[in-house]
C-alpha cells in the first residue's frame, strides 16, 4: 500500500487527537529511549519529542514518502524503514508507542509480547487503534463493496482492519504487564462542507 503524506495530514487534528490523549496517560517523567511505531509523516513524533526533549526518539514506518516528510519535519530524530510486522527495539526503550498503526497488521496480537520484550525495566508500551469497523460509516462501504459489480476487485476491504475485543488485548497483555490500562474513548466528528471526507 502507498501511501500520501499530503492527504494524510489533510485531516491531521482529527488525527491527532487521540494520540494526544494517549500520551497525557503516560506515566513517564524523563523516557530516555522512544520508538514511535508506525510514525508515518512525524506529526505524533514532533509530539512526542515536544513532551520528552531529551529523549532519543526513532520514528519507525514502513513508508519512504511517509519517512521523509517525518525526517523534513524533524530531522534531529532517527528514521528506520522497516517491517513492522517483524520490528523489534534495537535497544531497550522506555517507550514503544504507536497511534493508529495496529489494526492494519493482520495477527497483530502477537507482535505485542514481543514488544513488552522489549521494554526497559519500568517502560511502557502505549497503544492506540481505532475500532470502528462496526460503526455505520464503514459498514456502509462494506456494503457497497459487496454488492456492486466491483466486488471481485474489493473483496479484501472487509478484511483489511483487525481489532480485537478489549477483553482479548487484555488478556494477551497482563501475563508481561506490571500494570495495564486499556481503555475506548469515542470520537463524535462534525463533517462539514460538501465534500467533508
Amino acid at each position: 500500500m502507498s501511501w500520501d503524506p499530503k492527504q494524510y495530514l489533510k485531516f491531521s487534528d482529527l488525527r491527532l487527537r487521540p494520540a494526544l490523549d494517549l500520551m497525557a496517560r503516560i506515566p513517564l517523567e524523563r523516557p530516555r529511549r522512544i520508538f514511535d511505531l508506525g510514525c508515518g509523516a512525524g506529526n505524533v513524533t514532533c509530539q512526542l519529542a515536544l513532551r520528552w526533549p531529551e529523549a532519543r526518539i526513532t520514528g519507525v514506518d514502513s513508508s519512504p514518502e511517509m519517512l521523509a516528510e517525518a525526517k523534513a519535519r524533524l530531522p534531529e530524530a532517527d528514521w528506520i524503514r522497516d517491517d513492522l510486522s517483524k520490528w523489534q527495539p534495537s535497544e531497550p526503550a522506555d517507550l514503544i508507542f504507536s497511534n493508529a498503526l495496529f489494526h492494519w497488521i493482520k495477527g497483530h496480537g502477537d507482535i505485542f509480547p514481543r514488544l513488552l520484550g522489549g521494554l526497559a525495566p519500568g517502560g511502557v508500551l502505549a497503544v492506540q487503534m481505532p475500532r470502528n469497523q462496526r460503526e455505520p460509516s464503514h459498514t456502509l462501504v462494506r456494503e457497497v463493496a459487496e454488492a456492486g459489480p466491483w466486488r471481485e476487485r474489493l473483496a479484501q476491504l472487509g478484511d483489511l482492519f483487525e481489532v480485537l475485543e478489549p477483553g482479548a488485548y487484555h488478556d494477551l497483555l497482563r501475563p508481561g504487564s506490571a500494570h495495564l490500562d486499556i481503555w475506548e474513548s469515542v470520537y463524535q466528528q462534525a463533517l462539514t462542507g460538501e465534500a467533508p471526507v
